[in-house]
């Protein structure tokens, strides 16, 4: 084959090779643990495609809805009795190692914008913030309104100790019989202060 030929067809094939390696990615909804990239740690949102970063857990069903005005919300459904009282065996977010660190010994506010889901809306809504086997808030238990609503509680995250663990956000709704569902808006994390001095 000649070089004229040859060059211009290895060109077209490589093109083709990195279009196919990349196209999984491309449109793809983010995943994997939340992370404050190295920067912002004052105050880290969460919302639009990132509340894809859910990890479902247990036996709840967790999917990304386009909200009324084109906005992309989080719904979670559970049946009562699937979902066991740890936060991480649920619905939850999983901290990254980076904003670990940095709210370790740290009075963190976590507030989360919800509301009950049109069809099978809970009255109730419960939030944990768990550092793993160092400590966790425990549940924290909101009443819900029909329209959405900011629910926020403060938590004096342990320091660190040993390796490094992950940190949870568990979400879900309170489901006294049947199935429930919530949407959720936002996730806010508020660094306050230092609540541990070394």
């Amino acid at each position: 084959m000649r070089d004229r030929l040859f060059f211009p067809a290895a060109l077209v094939v490589v093109g083709l090779m990195v279009f196919f390696a990349i196209r999984p990615a491309i449109g793809a909804l983010p995943s994997g643990t939340v992370t404050g990239d190295g920067a912002h740690y004052d105050k880290i949102v969460v919302e639009g495609d990132y509340l894809h970063k859910i990890y479902a857990g247990g036996n709840a069903k967790t999917e990304l809805i386009d909200g009324p005005d084109g906005e992309r919300l989080l719904l979670i459904q559970a049946d009562t009795g699937a979902l066991r009282d740890e936060p991480e065996l649920g619905p939850h977010f999983r901290l990254a190692a980076d904003i670990e660190i940095q709210f370790a010994g740290q009075t963190i506010r976590t507030i989360v914008r919800a509301r009950p889901a049109d069809d099978k809306g809970a009255m109730q809504l419960a939030v944990n913030y768990s550092a793993g086997r160092v400590g966790e808030s425990g549940w924290k238990i909101f009443d819900l309104k029909p329209g959405f609503e900011d629910f926020s509680f403060d938590y004096d995250v342990p320091m660190i100790e040993g390796d490094q663990g992950v940190d949870y956000l568990g979400l879900r709704p309170v489901v006294p019989e049947k199935s429930r569902a919530i949407v959720i808006e936002r996730v806010t994390f508020e660094r306050i202060g230092r609540w541990k001095t070394d």
